[in-house]
C-alpha cells in the first residue's frame, strides 16, 4: 500500500531503484536524497540513469519526484518521455548539458513545479521551452548556467510570466551589469497582476 517515499542515505544502486520500481508501481511520491552529490552506484560505480528511469517508467501516477546522486542527461529523456503524470520535479548536482532541461520542458505534460539547483542548464532550454512556463505553476533555478540577458529576453517573449532575477551577494544596480552576467537565482511564475511590489533590494523584476 506503500504510495510516497522519502529516503536520506549515503550509498545507493540502481540494482536497489529497480526493486522499487518493480515492486512498488503504485508510488505518487519518489524523493532521494543522497547525502554527498554527484554520489554513483556504489557496486558498479556507474550513474543512477537507469535506475531512476525504471521508478519513472515503471509508477505511471508517480506525481512527485526528488533525484539526486551521479546522473546523466539520459535520465532526464526518460522523465520527459515517461512521466507523463508528473507535477513537481526537484534536481540537484545533476545532468551534463542543457539538454537534460529542454528533455524535461519538452515533456513532462502534467509538469507544474520544477526546482533546479547547481545544474549545468542554460539559456538556450530555457528559451526554447519559454511556452511550457505558462502551463506551471513555477521554476526555481539556482547556481545553473542562466544569464540575466536570456532572463529579458524571457520576459519579453512572455509577459504573462513574473521573472525574477535574485542576488543576494552583490550589490549595484541591476541595470548596469552586462547580458552575458550569471543570474545567481531565477524564479518564474505565471501572474494576472503583474510584477509585485514588495520585492526586497535583493530582487529584481526584470
Amino acid at each position: 500500500m506503500l504510495q510516497s517515499v522519502l529516503y536520506f542515505c549515503r550509498q545507493m544502486t540502481n540494482a536497489a531503484l529497480f526493486a522499487v520500481a518493480r515492486n512498488r508501481p503504485n508510488l505518487t511520491c519518489f524523493r532521494l536524497c543522497i547525502i554527498d552529490p554527484h554520489t554513483p552506484d556504489y557496486i558498479t560505480l556507474e550513474p543512477l540513469d537507469v535506475g531512476f528511469s525504471a521508478i519513472v517508467e515503471s509508477c505511471k501516477d508517480l506525481r512527485r519526484l526528488s533525484l539526486s546522486g551521479l546522473l546523466t542527461d539520459d535520465v532526464f529523456r526518460s522523465i520527459g518521455a515517461s512521466a507523463n503524470r508528473l507535477e513537481m520535479l526537484s534536481v540537484a548536482f545533476a545532468g551534463n548539458s542543457d539538454a537534460g532541461l529542454h528533455y524535461i520542458l519538452s515533456g513532462c505534460k502534467s509538469l507544474r513545479k520544477l526546482e533546479i539547483r547547481d545544474c549545468p542548464f542554460g539559456d538556450k532550454a530555457l528559451l526554447a521551452n519559454a511556452a511550457k512556463l505558462e502551463t506551471m505553476r513555477s521554476l526555481w533555478m539556482s547556481s545553473c548556467s542562466v544569464s540575466l540577458g536570456a532572463c529579458k529576453l524571457l520576459a519579453q517573449k512572455m509577459p504573462w510570466l513574473n521573472v525574477e532575477v535574485i542576488d543576494e551577494w552583490r550589490g549595484g544596480s541591476w541595470d548596469s551589469r552586462p547580458d552575458d552576467c550569471p543570474v545567481e537565482k531565477l524564479y518564474v511564475y505565471r501572474t494576472v497582476a503583474g510584477p509585485r511590489s514588495d520585492t526586497p533590494p535583493c530582487v529584481w523584476t526584470v
